[in-house]
Parts: C-alpha cells; structure tokens; sequence
C-alpha cells in the first residue's frame, strides 16, 4: 500500500501522531524512590530541543509512566519550555500508562537483566535471551523482549481503534474546522521499551537479518535521552493505516505496518 503523499479529497480524517520517546538526562539522586526521580537542567533543554514545533495542546495531550521523569520530559517537549512543569498543562493533558513502565523483579531473571545493563548488552539480552530465560525461571512479571513490544503494541492497537471510530465520526461532520487539525500525543517511556516492539516490527517485516542491523543501530542498551520513533495514523482509500518511521544517522525505518503484525506483537507478549 503507498502511503499517501498529501490529503486528498477523498480523505475527512486528520493525522492521528504519536510521537514515542525515551526520557530525558535525569538527576542522579540515589536516595529518592526511582518513581519520583526528576529530569535535569539539561534534560530539560535537551527535552526542549527534541520537536521542531510546540504541540497545540488544544488538539494534543501527552503521556508518561508512572515515573516523574516522563512527564516531565514529554511536557518540556511538547511546550519546547524548560520552565514547563506537567501541572501547567492544565487537566486532563497529562496521563499516566504503565505499559510505558519497566518492571525488573529481584530474580534470577531481574539479577541477569541488571547484569547485562551494566555490561552495556541489554538490549541483545532481551531480544535473544530474555523470553526464554523469564519462561525457564518463571519469572511471569518482568519485562522481556516480547512483553515490552506488546504493551507498545497495545497502546498502538487502542490509538487505532479510537483513530478509526473518529475517522467515522468525522465522515458524519458537517464542520469543516474538524478537518484542520492533526492530533498529536508525546509518549515518553524509558530504555529498551520501545525499542523491543520496534525490532519485532522489523522482524517480522523485514527477517531477523534487518532485526539484527537494528539491534546496532539502536546502541547496546538503547536508544539515548529523548530518542524514538513515530506512529501515525490517516485513513486513505477507505481504510486507516499505520506508519511507523524512526531515523538515526544513515538508518532510516518509514514502514507501513498492517494491524495484523501490531495483533501477533500483542499475542506473542500476552
């Protein structure tokens, strides 16, 4: 399917964007509970950076774990203030998903995952060991190679549907105001979150061959500070599609991805 080049006639549905992004620099304060670790002066700035616009938060909202750090981090970039706290957002702007969350159990799984961060492999762990090892030590919480893809998956999967249900709506409209605007979410997360579900996109795309040219590009443990990847929905001939693009010196990944592959992704993580 060629992915349409501008709107078209035939098209009544704005763009549906998430823009998924790890977290920025933060602080190194030991004695806090990770849960409220903050970004830095310099995360912020960096957080600032990361857009060529500031979202029109009439039309966007953004979304983190239930770390301080990602709110902070998607509110910087989504205002490009670093004097911007989540709270000035205003209701509703700023919510929580915990499928952006990391769990690691104090396990023999847990014990080889922190094992492999620190030797900078995490991310070969989870996509050649992870699964099997939490399977064989019956570790059924911690975060593996195809539980973290599905939990992105997921919120893919939940963005498609709403985007559908409003293309719908839209077809009914007799406001043309509601064609104007884009819609648009900050995801922030933390490393090798969505990096996973980007390499089993490939991987079943593409083989584990381009998996595995990823895998290096994308750095031993991950993506760095405010890096990530793109979705973005627009209904064309009838139907709404997903385009998943992500870019990083030479690498460029700009992919239609059907909705079967983002429903194997969620089962293979279940």
């Amino acid at each position: 399917m060629e992915w349409p080049k501008q709107k078209t006639a035939g098209e009544t549905m704005p763009k549906v964007v998430l823009h998924f992004i790890r977290h920025s620099i933060k602080e190194k304060t030991p004695e806090k509970d990770d849960k409220d670790v903050q970004i830095t002066p310099e995360g912020r700035a960096l957080a600032a950076e990361k857009f060529e616009n500031p979202l029109d938060m009439r039309y966007a909202h953004v979304v983190g774990s239930p770390r301080v750090r990602t709110h902070e981090t998607a509110a910087t970039a989504a205002t490009q203030d670093a004097a911007t706290s989540p709270e000035d957002l205003g209701v509703g702007k700023v919510r929580i998903n915990e499928k952006l969350d990391f769990v690691i159990n104090d396990t023999r799984y847990g014990n080889s995952f922190n094992e492999a961060y620190l030797a900078g492999k995490a991310l070969s762990f989870l996509v050649h060991e992870s699964d099997a090892l939490a399977r064989e030590s019956g570790d059924t919480a911690s975060s593996t190679y195809s539980r973290m893809a599905a939990n992105v998956a997921n919120i893919i999967h939940r963005n498609y549907d709403a985007a559908s249900r409003g293309a719908s709506v839209l077809e009914k409209s007799v406001n043309p105001d509601n064609e104007k605007h884009d819609f648009e979410r900050i995801l922030a997360t933390h490393g090798t979150i969505q990096e996973c579900f980007l390499l089993k996109v490939v991987e079943k795309l593409k083989g584990v061959a381009e998996r595995d040219q990823l895998l290096k590009v994308a750095g031993n443990n991950g993506f760095g500070y405010v890096e990530g990847f793109d979705a973005t929905f627009v209904k064309t001939n009838g139907e709404v599609v997903m385009r998943i693009t992500y870019k990083k010196g030479d690498y460029t990944l700009d992919e239609i991805v059907p909705m079967a592959v983002i429903e194997e992704i969620q089962q293979e993580g279940a």
